[in-house]
């Protein structure tokens, strides 16, 4: 079984022994692999007993031919170590000898994906102990300390251990980041903690889980702390990731939302550049903060393609407006604010926020290559415009113009938000569902998927009551959460990226839409069906997607931890208890809700919400 450490922008890919013998295995720290191939040979031959980990720390336990133990204790803090303890548990002198291996490549992430047919770097030798890596970006480096005999990349010991004693041995992997990346790191704080609990160890075992995976997944940054998407690939600043993540987490931990909008807006798009998909005022897709992208060989510092990110971004200002009510933070990001709306009306002036194909063949949520699709299966022609993504814009219109986040003239904003409602009705309404998108020629995309699911919370929409109808007939409603596509659809595949499985955030943003038209009973039970899954799964923890199926099938190539995933546990609460930020916070629970919060936030207090029956709001 693989082990995951993380912590602040590092993280460690390995099997449960401690070794690192898969093709993604290794340590790593903003995109770069600095260490690999891990081995550890022991003499006596150990037997594997049995492993245990956290976030922060691992331990594996072998028998030394039944005279021994050996402990073998990871633990991740902004450096990799290992510690092996030896115990002789017999009666004479335990003989060892310890072969230690690695490779230090210094390499990126890119290049460990294979991307655009990139090759890994050669391990490196070292000088004293330290490997070096020089790049245009600057420079990252790596040393290594050791109380074993250095032979190049190989570590050896030979121990004779009196009876019933012990002997320890340790490495320990300090990396080093001399570029610019560095400048934009932030003092490590505090972590969160769990604020909710309801009695059921298994519910509270998936909150607690939601908690861990968040706090691994945390950079903190100069602006604040920011959540990076998932573990292996998506390890950096996601934009659309890290809006989602703080919106969902807004009611608890709103100093995510403050740390994203301030990094995000420091990344927004101020030139027209075709390489990497820069436009101005525009929201970034990811921010890659290796060697490659720092230097510009790949355009990931940041890329550009996606046209969600930036109507989302300021939605989720007015949202942590609505919640914190903090007008420094809202005042001080006025200008990026007033650059996003600005992009949104330039793109609203050809009809619909609208993409091409680049790097990535779409750029809503969906972002894969056959993530869009028509009804018989084929992509559609460009430029193509997302059901959700019109959603998103006028959310984004409406709450500039209703909380003054711009400094635009808001009446203006506000009418151009209901001529954009108007006319998405007439060209998108099918007469049972919405379009998934419309094509170049405005023909729409007649598959029914749970895009739509996300006008909910957007105020687009004229039929609500339709899009939920839908939504939860049996060719879209799974034993653990709604498809993205139909059952029905030819394009179905319970087990692809996005034509079929079940994504938790995807289900978490439908929730809180059911929630604001007045269904907390039906965002309830998706927050069953969503955490049944997560009751299946290891350590109770929600991946980036799962199948469709009605069996709970895992789909491999799935990100776990995922960013987006663990906050969704969080926005299912929230739609739940019908819990919303007005001009005092309203609470509006589901039948059957049991559940104590202790640490909401609003408008700069905290309250506790006790719910059994019915709710009890009071200030701490």
């Amino acid at each position: 079984m693989r082990t995951i450490l993380a912590s602040n922008g590092a993280f460690v890919l390995s099997d449960e022994r401690g070794d690192m013998g898969g093709v993604y295995d290794g340590f790593y720290l903003l995109d770069t692999r600095f260490v690999r191939k891990v081995k550890l040979e022991v003499s006596p031959g150990p037997e594997f007993m049995g492993a245990s980990s956290t976030f922060t720390t691992a331990v594996s336990h072998f028998s030394l031919g039944g005279r021994g133990v050996l402990v073998r204790v990871r633990t991740l803090n902004g450096t990799y170590g290992e510690r092996l303890s030896f115990y002789n548990t017999s009666d004479g002198p335990l003989e060892v000898r310890v072969r230690y291996s690695y490779e230090a490549p210094i390499e990126d992430v890119f290049q460990v994906r294979g991307f655009m047919g990139l090759k890994g770097e050669e391990a490196m030798a070292p000088t004293d102990g330290r490997y070096v890596r020089e790049s245009p970006a600057g420079r990252r480096s790596l040393t290594v300390e050791t109380n074993m005999e250095r032979e190049g990349n190989v570590l050896r010991a030979e121990l004779r251990i009196p009876p019933r004693g012990k002997a320890t041995l340790h490495v320990r992997f300090v990396p080093g980041i001399e570029d610019k990346v560095s400048g934009m790191l932030g003092e490590e704080r505090e972590w969160i903690g769990n604020v909710a609990f309801t009695g059921s160890p298994a519910i509270d075992g998936i909150f607690e889980r939601a908690v861990e995976n968040i706090n691994a997944l945390t950079l903190f940054t100069r602006f604040g702390p920011v959540p990076l998407a998932g573990i292996p690939y998506f390890a950096c600043p996601f934009g659309r990731d890290a809006i989602v993540t703080s919106l969902f987490l807004l009611p608890y931990y709103p100093e995510y939302a403050a740390g994203t909008l301030r990094l995000l807006g420091r990344l927004q798009g101020k030139r027209n550049n075709p390489e990497n998909e820069e436009e101005p005022g525009k929201i970034p897709h990811e921010f890659r903060l290796g060697q490659l992208a720092q230097s510009g060989r790949v355009p990931f510092a940041p890329y550009y393609g996606t046209v969600d990110a930036t109507p989302l971004y300021v939605a989720l200002a007015g949202e942590y407006l609505r919640w914190t009510g903090d007008e420094d933070l809202i005042g001080e990001l006025r200008p990026n604010l007033t650059a996003a709306v600005e992009w949104i009306l330039r793109k609203l002036d050809e009809g619909y926020v609208t993409y091409v194909p680049g790097i990535l063949g779409n750029k809503g949520w969906k972002d894969s290559r056959d993530g869009i699709v028509d009804e018989n299966g084929n992509p559609p022609k460009p430029p193509v415009a997302l059901v959700e993504v019109q959603g998103y814009a006028h959310w984004a219109l409406r709450l500039a113009g209703e909380l003054g986040l711009t400094e635009l003239d808001e009446k203006e904003l506000l009418t151009e938000a209901e001529r954009l409602r108007k006319r998405f009705n007439r060209d998108f309404w099918l007469g049972s569902h919405y379009a998934l998108a419309l094509d170049g020629d405005g023909r729409p995309l007649k598959p029914v998927s749970s895009n739509m699911g996300h006008i909910l919370l957007t105020g687009i929409a004229e039929h609500e009551g339709e899009i939920v109808e839908r939504l939860f007939q049996p060719d879209m409603l799974s034993s653990y959460g709604i498809r993205t596509l139909s059952a029905g659809e030819r394009a179905y595949d319970p087990f692809s990226y996005h034509r079929g499985s079940v994504w938790p955030h995807d289900n978490a943003l439908i929730a809180l839409g059911l929630a604001r038209i007045g269904k907390a009973n039906l965002a309830r039970e998706l927050m069953e069906r969503v955490f049944a899954a997560a009751k299946l799964m290891p350590w109770k923890e929600l991946p980036e997607l799962y199948s469709g199926l009605d069996d709970l099938v895992p789909v491999p190539r799935a990100n776990s931890p995922q960013a987006w995933s663990a906050a969704s546990v969080f926005a299912f609460l929230t739609a739940s208890l019908g819990m919303e930020s007005g001009d005092e916070l309203k609470v509006k629970p589901a039948e059957g809700m049991r559940v104590i919060l202790r640490g909401v936030r609003f408008r700069g207090r905290r309250y506790s919400v006790v719910v059994d029956g019915g709710a009890e709001v009071r200030r701490l």
